[in-house]
C-alpha cells in the first residue's frame, strides 16, 4: 500500500476522505477497499484516504466538522445520521448482487439442538449494535413476526461487532446470535449454523456529505466501476440510491426504538398498507408499486406502514393518507363510516401449500384450525372452547369464521372464549403450542408460516365463508388522481404484480361488500 508521502508526491489537491464505522477487521477492510481507493485516485487525481471511526458519536462528530466526503455505511446508521444532519448527508449508490445484498440471520452452534427460533426461547441471545440493521433492527422485526421479544430470552447482550457474536456462539457463551449473513457465512465450516434468515437487503450504501461538491459525478463513477474494483468489493454493481430506499429501516426504528425518522413532503401521496406482514416484507412488496405510480402520475407516492390494525383504521379515519389497501372487513368498517371508497379488487393470493406461488381468484376464505391430536373433531366440539383469533378486524382470521358460525346458529361472544392474538402466525403458534383449543386464520397463512411451525401437527377443522378479496380504496384525492391510480392499478405490468404476489386487480362494485357491512359493529 502506498504511503501518504508517496501518494501526495503523485497526486495533487486536498484528500478525498471516505468514512467507515465500526468494522470487524480494519486491515481486511483496507485491503478490500484498496482497489477502489487507487481507482478513485486515478479518476479524480486527488489522494483518497480511508477513515474508520470507532463508534457512532465519532463519525457523527467528523460529519459535523466536515472532515468526511464519502460514507460507506449500514442503512440504519445512515438513517440515524440523516436525521441528525439532514442537510449534510445524501445517498449516492447502493450495492446490487453479490455480497452487497444479504440477509440478517439467526445462528446457533451445530448440534445445539436448536432448529427453529422457538427452540431458542429462554436461552442466551447475542445481538450487535443497537443502531445496526443486521444485528439489531431486522432481528427484532423477525422476532416480532413470531410474536417473540427480547423478554423471551434468559439473557440478551449487545456485543457490537458481528464477528464477536459469531465467535461467542461458537464458544458456547450464547446459544443463539443475530448478525449479517455475510459474516455468518465465514464461520459455517467452523460449526456455526443458520436457523432463520430475513429477506435480502443492501448491506450498506455509499453516501456523500455536503463537503463533496461533485455528487452527481461520483454517482456516475460508482455506477460504472471496473470489474476488478467490483470484484474486490464482492458486489455485482452499484445502482443509484434514494433516501426513500431506506424508509423500511425508519419503520423499524420507530417500531423498536420509538424514534420517528420518517418524513413526507407536503405534496407526497401517502398510501396506507394494512400490516398483514412485517414492515420489511411490506416494503419489498409494495415499494416498486409506489415508484410505478409515481412514474405514471407524476406525483410522489410513498407507503405508510402502521404498527397494527387499530392504528391503520385511525389514520384512515383522520384522513392522514390519500389511498389505502386493506382486507375487506376493515374496508367495510371504513366504507360504512364514509371514510373510504373502493377503486379496485385484488385477484389471487399466496397458495396454502406453496407460498411462492399465487392461487385463487377475487375471493378468499378463512379456516378453523386445531392440533392434529386434538379431541375436537367437528364445529360442535368447539363450544365453550378457547379460540385464538387474528384480530376483531381480520377478514380471514375472524370475519370469515364469524359469518360461517353465525349462519349455523352460533353466537361468537356467547358460545366461545375468543382471544385476540393480533397476528396470523401467533394464532398458528398458539394452537401448535396448545395455548388454545383452536384458531381462526386466513387459509393461505398455513403455507406462509410453515417454516416456523411443524404444519403436519396442525389440521384444518373446516374452511369457512368466502369473502371478497382485498380492495384498494381512495381516502382523499381529486378525481383526476383517483382515475389515474385506478387505471394504473387495474393495468399493472407483470413484474409489479409478481412482486406484489397477486394475479392482478379488477374493477370493483361497492355492492360486493354489502354482506360484510351487515357484520360491522361500530
Amino acid at each position: 500500500m502506498e504511503s501518504k508521502a508517496e501518494t501526495n508526491a503523485i497526486l495533487t489537491g486536498s484528500p478525498l476522505v471516505i468514512g467507515l464505522l465500526n468494522v470487524d477487521s480494519p486491515q481486511q477492510t483496507f485491503l478490500q477497499l484498496y482497489p477502489l481507493k487507487t481507482f478513485l485516485e486515478k479518476k479524480i487525481k486527488r489522494p483518497v484516504f480511508i477513515d474508520i471511526s470507532a463508534d457512532f458519536d465519532e463519525i457523527a462528530k467528523k460529519i459535523k466538522e466536515e472532515k468526511l466526503h464519502l460514507l460507506i455505511i449500514d442503512p440504519a446508521f445512515y438513517c440515524e445520521l440523516k436525521a441528525l444532519y439532514p442537510e449534510k448527508i445524501f445517498p449516492l449508490v447502493k450495492p446490487k448482487g453479490g455480497q452487497g445484498e444479504a440477509s440478517s440471520v439467526f445462528v446457533t452452534k451445530e448440534n445445539s439442538g436448536i432448529e427453529r427460533i422457538f427452540d431458542a426461547v429462554n436461552k442466551k441471545l447475542a445481538l450487535g449494535d443497537k443502531r445496526s440493521s443486521f444485528s439489531y433492527l431486522i432481528p427484532l422485526s423477525m422476532l416480532k413476526d413470531l410474536d417473540l421479544s427480547l423478554n423471551d430470552f434468559s439473557k440478551v447482550d449487545f456485543l457490537i461487532k458481528d464477528k464477536r457474536i459469531a465467535l461467542s456462539v461458537l464458544l458456547g457463551d450464547y446459544e443463539v446470535g443475530a448478525l449479517s449473513e455475510i459474516v455468518a457465512q465465514t464461520y459455517l465450516n467452523s460449526g456455526l449454523k443458520i436457523i432463520k434468515a430475513s429477506e435480502k437487503v443492501p448491506v450498506y450504501l455509499i453516501a456523500s456529505t455536503n463537503s463533496l461538491k461533485e455528487k452527481e459525478s461520483f454517482k456516475e463513477i460508482f455506477s460504472s466501476l471496473p470489474e476488478e474494483v467490483l470484484s474486490s468489493l464482492k458486489v455485482e454493481k452499484f445502482v443509484p440510491a434514494e433516501d426513500r430506499d431506506f424508509d423500511y429501516i425508519r419503520v423499524l426504528i420507530k417500531l423498536f426504538k420509538g424514534k420517528d425518522l420518517i418524513e413526507y413532503k407536503p405534496d407526497t401521496i401517502k398510501v396506507a398498507i394494512l400490516p398483514l406482514y412485517s414492515p420489511l416484507t411490506i416494503y419489498k412488496r409494495f415499494d416498486p408499486l409506489m415508484r410505478y405510480l409515481s412514474e405514471k402520475t407524476g406525483r410522489e407516492f410513498k407507503i405508510v406502514i402502521p404498527k397494527d390494525f387499530e392504528e391503520f383504521i385511525n389514520i384512515v379515519k383522520k384522513g392522514k393518507v390519500h389511498f389505502s389497501y386493506q382486507n375487506p372487513y376493515v374496508y367495510a368498517i371504513l366504507s360504512k363510516g364514509g371514510y373510504a371508497k373502493a377503486i379496485a379488487l385484488t385477484v389471487g393470493e399466496d397458495c396454502t401449500d406453496n407460498p411462492s406461488e399465487i392461487c385463487g381468484g377475487d375471493k378468499f376464505r378463512g379456516v378453523i384450525i386445531v392440533r392434529k391430536d386434538s379431541p375436537i373433531k367437528n364445529i360442535e366440539d368447539l363450544k365453550n372452547k378457547k379460540i385464538l383469533i387474528v384480530s376483531p378486524y381480520s377478514a380471514g382470521g375472524f370475519l370469515s369464521q364469524k359469518i360461517y358460525l353465525e349462519k349455523r346458529g352460533y353466537k361468537l361472544k356467547k358460545d366461545f372464549h375468543l382471544i385476540d392474538a393480533k397476528r396470523q402466525e401467533k394464532v398458528i403458534i398458539g394452537v401448535y403450542k396448545k395455548m388454545a383449543d383452536a384458531g381462526f386464520i386466513r387459509e393461505s397463512a398455513l403455507g406462509v408460516f410453515s417454516e416456523e411451525v411443524d404444519i403436519s401437527q396442525i389440521k384444518i377443522l373446516t374452511p369457512t365463508e368466502f369473502l371478497p378479496n382485498w380492495p384498494w380504496a381512495v381516502i382523499k384525492a381529486d378525481k383526476d388522481l383517483e382515475r389515474m391510480v385506478k387505471e394504473t392499478i387495474i393495468n399493472l405490468p407483470d413484474p409489479i404484480l409478481k412482486n406484489l404476489k397477486v394475479k392482478g386487480f379488477r374493477p370493483v362494485d361497492e355492492r360486493e361488500f354489502e354482506l360484510l357491512k351487515k357484520y360491522v359493529n361500530f
